[in-house]
């Protein structure tokens, strides 16, 4: 395996340029793109439920990368993308199309390709909308996203129809929803009011019609994997071509599984060189996990590469195991018979799986991987003849492909069911059986045992990825826990040599297991009955920060002539250059950190820079609204505090000054400053319920150390620390605790604070424990201190005080640093109460 086909030629020096400017601050970048930056990846988010939600690390470099080349770098074609960043161009073709920026984001199988699409969209429209139009003007309002087929598109379907992902996710943030008047249209639908933006999704088929392949033809091998060759026969564009190229702005096309678009002339492409010939392309996105030619090498236009390895050992997707099984295949032409031994140990696998997940309400899905329809119809029949109970009627669905890899016609009906519904409890399906080419859009996430099986002479018409592409997406990704989940991977030698071949080109070892030996257990953590004695309520209080609306009664009371900036130079030549000095730069240095990222258009007068600084400022502190009432105050700041003296504004000489990048960065800087420390609102917080109980929390999977604690409502103590574990097993042996537990977060239990840029974040308590004088303590184990966990304290201090006062139980909280405890060695929990005195007298 070369180096060629690990990575695409770019992607290298894009990933340590990339590294190299979010050092740097991530500047040149507009105001609205750090918006959404810092909403998205440095503030803490909540589902309904109370449990954090984090976009992945693979899903903020993706953006991120994206972010880089086209707006930091304006990078426009692909011509300019491998000159700039390829390693090698000796072996690279530059394209024979190249009128628009194209770039290729490579992401794993399950690793979360759509959010990151939501994520683009976003930012492509909001700076659409909302910056200046010498920049606006150059961002898509309209975007068009393809599937390959039907399957593919019914996925998207589901994130994208009306919206929902852009309101399940935290994609927008509060302070832009005015901005965001954007419409989802999926194929068959019509527009509903005019919106500023608007979303088509549809399959590309809506755009031509496939020939018609003969059932003689044998398709190539990769020709298989990467979709069958491109149509001749084009239809109208009618509908969606249409309505796009009516409306106004640039058009974003994203390609869902866009390996099928790797040939240049192939109609995909075509029709979408057709729509920029109509409606400029601000830039086609391709995503795939495949993105490769025929021969295999990856898009050369690849500018961020997720790979299956990396996502394998982040957790973002199950971990394969390979089931080792010591039996022969039989001498046989019926397919249920010769592999029998592999299928009965795949049903015997599943049926280890159906009784771990019971507690934990999951039901598995056994996926077979067949070579031909004909060999899965025999083994559907002997599923059901063999295992009526667990197989039989419709407890097996079968879903057959043709030869292009794509569901057959009268299997789609079934098909798109089993896509949408397989993965419900209340679902009917418990195996699905198809061939090897069933391979892209089934975002199932319940297949738990892949059993794959094929003739030794059957052709490799898979890339090893896709053997167990379909186990991959979590079951439990909406979980905040620990488990590493796995796909068991069972199957005849001529299956498994496509795994070893994924082992090789992920330059990975997957672990191993012997089928009717090594058991599975999974380890759950879940609430007993039995233990109700040692239930703890926690209270439910209303938070007691709170982000203000309106700054604007704030702001007209502001003293302006209470800051204290660095007097600006009113020139290059004024005096005062040669001594400024802020925030440790002098006036140089400074000039050329912040040429890029703070430059306005040339000013004709004041009231434009004054204008423009208060929108910044309004930004900065997240409340655009307060523009208005911004102004004035920023006009004052330059009339008589910014240099050093009352200044005529009308002077074209302060004008200028005004505008340079330096007097820029210090008006923002020291306004923001100064709002920053209003903007958060502290109230009294209400009381919505006296005691949630711990026992209400939903059993969940685990995978890190635990302690078999008995005074604790739990059946497990879940630990995620060898010292968290060592301080359960205190906690259970301390005479004076009557009850305790780990406050997992799955039970959703936080506690609001704010960081040094006076975001809201969420803290997550480690433990609780009942004295028995009846008190409650929350307790934080530490191994390390930092500025972080002192605000982390400061909130739980107040939080316990309102809980005390609003419930009439006693309420603390102390802080157990990992070197006092070992030092301390403690045996009774009053010995940390002294400990919490210590700490913050």
């Amino acid at each position: 395996m070369t180096a060629r086909l690990r990575t695409g030629p770019c992607v290298p020096a894009l990933r340590e340029a990339v590294k190299a400017w979010k050092a740097g601050g991530c500047k040149g970048i507009t105001d609205t793109t750090r918006i959404l930056l810092n909403h998205w990846f440095h503030t803490d988010h909540k589902l309904p439920r109370g449990l954090p939600f984090r976009y992945h690390s693979s899903q903020q470099e993706a953006i991120e990368t994206l972010v880089f080349v086209w707006e930091f770098e304006k990078v426009r074609s692909r011509k300019a993308l491998l000159e700039r960043y390829a390693l090698d161009l000796r072996n690279l073709h530059l394209p024979p199309y190249d009128d628009f920026a194209r770039y290729c984001i490579k992401m794993a199988t399950g690793s979360g390709k759509t959010k990151v699409m939501s994520l683009a969209v976003a930012w492509q429209f909001l700076n659409a909308v909302r910056e200046q139009n010498e920049v606006s003007r150059d961002y898509a309002k309209t975007f068009l996203i393809l599937a390959p087929n039907i399957i593919v598109f019914e996925r998207l379907k589901i994130d994208f129809a009306g919206g929902r992902i852009f309101r399940a996710d935290p994609v927008i943030p509060r302070e832009l929803e005015i901005f965001w008047d954007f419409d989802c249209v999926m194929r068959g639908e019509a527009e509903t009011a005019y919106a500023d933006g608007t979303l088509f999704l549809t399959n590309i088929q809506q755009f031509y019609e496939r020939p018609v392949r003969s059932e003689d033809d044998e398709p190539e091998a990769m020709t298989e994997v990467l979709g069958p060759a491109p149509p001749t026969k084009k239809l109208e564009l009618a509908d969606f071509g249409e309505r796009i190229a009516m409306r106004a702005g640039k058009l974003l096309v994203i390609n869902d599984e866009a390996h099928h678009a790797h040939e240049e002339e192939n109609e995909w492409n075509k029709v979408i060189r057709g729509l920029h010939s109509k409606t400029s392309l601000t830039a086609q996105l391709d995503f795939s996990a495949t993105p490769r030619f025929q021969k295999g090498a990856i898009f050369p236009w690849t500018i961020y590469d997720y790979p299956l390895k990396q996502a394998i050992l982040d957790g973002i997707v199950k971990r394969p195991m390979k089931g080792i099984a010591k039996v022969a295949e039989a001498k046989s032409e019926h397919a249920s018979i010769r592999y029998q031994p592999y299928l009965t140990a795949g049903v015997e696998r599943w049926r280890e799986y159906c009784e771990q997940l019971r507690p934990l309400e999951r039901k598995p899905i056994l996926f077979i991987m067949m070579s031909d329809t004909d060999a899965a119809d025999d083994v559907e029949d002997w599923l059901k003849r063999k295992y009526p109970a667990e197989f039989g009627g419709e407890k097996t669905q079968v879903i057959h492909t043709d030869k292009s890899g794509e569901v057959s016609k009268k299997d789609l009906d079934k098909a798109r069911v089993a896509v949408r519904e397989v993965d419900q409890q209340d679902s009917p399906v418990n195996a699905i059986v198809s061939v090897l080419m069933l391979r892209e859009g089934w975002d199932v996430q319940n297949v738990t045992v892949v059993v794959g099986l094929r003739p030794y002479t059957a052709k490799a018409n898979i890339l090893p990825e896709q053997t167990i592409g379909r186990g991959l997406r979590l079951m439990f990704r909406e979980l905040p826990t620990s488990y590493i989940e796995r796909v068991d991977i069972i199957g005849n030698k001529a299956f498994l040599d496509f795994v070893d071949d994924l082992e090789k080109l992920e330059e990975l070892k997957l672990d191993t297991f012997e089928l009717g030996k090594d058991k599975l257990h999974i380890v759950t953590i879940m609430p007993l009955g039995e233990r109700k004695e040692f239930d703890i309520g926690v209270p439910l209080l209303t938070p007691s920060l709170v982000r203000k609306k309106s700054l604007a009664e704030e702001i007209e009371n502001f003293d302006v002539t209470q800051l204290k900036p660095v007097v600006l130079p009113m020139s290059k030549d004024d005096p005062l250059a040669k001594t400024f000095r802020y925030e440790g730069y002098d006036i140089i240095t400074l000039e050329k950190e912040v040429e890029r990222e703070y430059t306005i258009p040339e000013p004709q007068t004041a009231q434009e820079v004054i204008g423009y600084y208060a929108r910044r400022i309004a930004e900065a502190v997240k409340l655009p609204s307060q523009f208005a009432v911004l102004a004035p105050k920023v006009r004052e700041f330059f009339e008589r505090r910014a240099f050093g003296s009352s200044a005529d504004l009308d002077d074209p000489v302060i004008v200028k000054a005004m505008a340079t990048p330096v007097a820029h960065y210090v008006c923002v800087s020291v306004f923001k400053r100064a709002l920053l420390t209003l903007i958060i609102e502290e109230q009294t917080p209400q009381l919505l319920e006296p005691a949630r109980m711990l026992s209400t929390c939903q059993p969940f999977p685990w995978s890190r150390p635990v302690w078999e604690g008995r005074k604790c409502i739990f059946n497990l103590v879940a630990c995620d620390t060898d010292f968290e574990r060592e301080f359960a097993k205190f906690l259970d042996n301390a005479a004076d605790v009557e009850a305790f537990a780990k406050l997992p977060q799955a039970f959703g239990f936080s506690i609001d604070y704010t960081d040094a840029a006076m975001n809201l974040k969420s803290y997550y308590p480690d433990f609780v424990a009942l004295g028995e004088d009846g008190v409650h303590w929350l307790v934080e184990t530490k191994g390390q201190e930092t500025a972080e966990v002192a605000r982390k304290d400061r909130a739980a201090v107040l939080w316990c005080e309102n809980a005390t006062n609003l419930t009439k139980a006693s309420w603390r909280y102390v802080k157990v640093p990992q070197r006092f405890f070992e030092a301390l060695q403690p045996s009774r929990l009053a010995e940390l109460a002294a400990l919490q005195v210590e700490l913050f007298d």
